[in-house]
């Protein structure tokens, strides 16, 4: 009995051991990788009717790191003067971030129906009316997914980058990433 608790003894700890060496090195990249993340929104007037204004966002996400992970397809929150007065759909949705990346996400419509307009966002109107520039607030909210890595490997004799699911003992980690910046509303040309 006592040979069989110090063969369980010694396979855990050579378990958090190997676990240790393997995964710690890689979080520590992510979160390292997490706050360098960039974010650049833009926002333009896509739509101006009776029904209410269509807002086109743009995001541009920038990796400068050299840690590759996926994550999710952004939500974004549009604010003016406080008032959250539009949002995206949600969307399950993977993006690809090799180390040194960028992904471009367009065309995020955001109808703001006149009712709303007119309660939350007067100003907003009245301003885009009179050709001011508006300073609006633009919150992307997204998960990263450290566990994936890009490999090169060799088909039919061309090098071939593929993304590489790692081992994650079962667990999945998403790391919760999000950002508020305030850009100019404009009118799209």
């Amino acid at each position: 009995m006592e040979v069989w608790k110090k063969i369980t003894v010694g396979a855990l700890a050579g378990g958090v051991i190997i676990g240790g060496v393997v995964f710690i090195p890689k979080l520590i990249k992510l979160k390292n990788a997490s706050p360098e993340l960039d974010v650049v929104p833009t926002a333009k007037i896509h739509k101006l009717d009776f029904t209410g204004i269509t807002i086109r966002i743009d995001v541009q996400l920038k990796n400068p790191t050299t840690a590759d992970f996926k994550m999710k397809y952004p939500y974004v929150r549009l604010s003016y003067q406080g008032s959250v007065i539009g949002t995206s759909q949600s969307v399950d949705r993977d993006i690809e971030m090799p180390g040194f990346g960028e992904a471009n996400i367009t065309q995020i419509m955001m109808h703001i129906p006149i009712t709303s307009v007119f309660s939350m966002a007067g100003a907003l109107l009245k301003a885009v009316q009179n050709n001011s520039e508006v300073k609006v607030d633009i919150t992307t909210i997204t998960h990263i997914d450290p566990y994936w890595k890009v490999v090169e490997e060799d088909k039919d004799g061309e090098k071939v980058k593929t993304w590489k699911r790692l081992v994650n003992l079962g667990k999945k980690t998403l790391i919760p990433y999000n950002k508020q910046q305030s850009v100019t509303l404009r009118k799209q040309k």
